[in-house]
């Protein structure tokens, strides 16, 4: 645990903050990586990326606050101070998607596009987090006897290292939304993708995570399987839609006739936008 990094002078550096930076930048390298491999200029992503940086701080922490309201009372200049501890990835999500629509519509970039080329990079992004949680030393876990457990300063026995559980998940996700984004033909698929697989990730990893209030874990579980089963039915639709366009129109290329409107019919990510 080392919430601190270091000091320069007056400024103090923390771990939390600073690594939520690096995500930041992890997140705007591998979309305008994944842009440019799609066709489009990779500077798109640089006012999406502002629009996510504004949406998801302010909706992570307006989620957190709202759920944890005695904690601020008599105190809400403590609502202010993101160096301590209190994101949720889910108020962020609800705030940031909107804003980033918006914003996008200025690039010129599809928005089925610019959603698939962030759902790449955003488990990566959100394991780069994780470590500064485990740094900083919150969203920690219940108890445990495991080799691997943890004792945080201050705190009366060992727990599950639950940021190290889903950093390890996140970068599974990373790995499989790398490989599975080729094959698939809708729009929004790769986005689906990722929140069906982060609504696993969360829903595996709260059996682990200790919350204060009763109730925390049976909460955000069921968010989690929410966006499990949301994300999966979706995404199972939207393909299962694409791929029977793509047989159409390779049904009509067979009889002689060209794809609609010239296009490669193994593809039809941009019709959805």
């Amino acid at each position: 645990m080392r919430p601190v990094l270091f000091r320069v002078g007056g400024i103090t550096v923390y771990s939390y903050g600073f690594m939520l930076f690096l995500a930041f930048l992890a997140g705007m390298f591998v979309t305008g990586r994944e842009l440019k491999r799609r066709g489009y200029d990779p500077a798109a992503v640089y006012p999406v990326a502002l629009a996510a940086v504004v949406g998801g701080v302010l909706g992570a922490r307006l989620f957190y606050v709202v759920g944890h309201w005695s904690e601020f009372s008599g105190n809400w200049g403590a609502v202010f101070d993101l160096n301590v501890r209190g994101l949720v990835f889910y108020g962020g999500l609800a705030l940031a998607l909107p804003l980033c629509l918006l914003v996008n519509r200025l690039t010129g970039v599809p928005a089925a596009v610019m959603a698939d080329s962030v759902a790449v990079t955003m488990p990566l992004s959100l394991a780069v987090a994780r470590i500064g949680c485990f740094l900083n030393g919150c969203c920690g876990g219940k108890p445990s006897g495991l080799p691997w457990a943890v004792t945080f300063p201050g705190s009366a026995a060992p727990v599950h290292p639950t940021q190290l559980y889903e950093l390890v998940l996140d970068l599974l996700l990373f790995a499989l939304i790398l490989r599975a984004r080729k094959g698939l033909r809708s729009g929004w698929a790769a986005f689906l993708l990722f929140l069906s697989g982060y609504g696993l990730v969360r829903f595996l990893v709260e059996f682990f995570r200790y919350h204060p209030r009763e109730g925390g874990t049976a909460f955000f579980q069921l968010s989690s399987l929410a966006l499990l089963l949301g994300g999966g039915v979706l995404l199972f639709l939207r393909e299962r839609s694409a791929r029977r366009r793509v047989s159409l129109a390779l049904d009509s290329a067979s009889a002689g006739e060209s794809a609609p409107g010239g296009k490669d019919p193994g593809r039809e990510e941009e019709e959805f936008s």
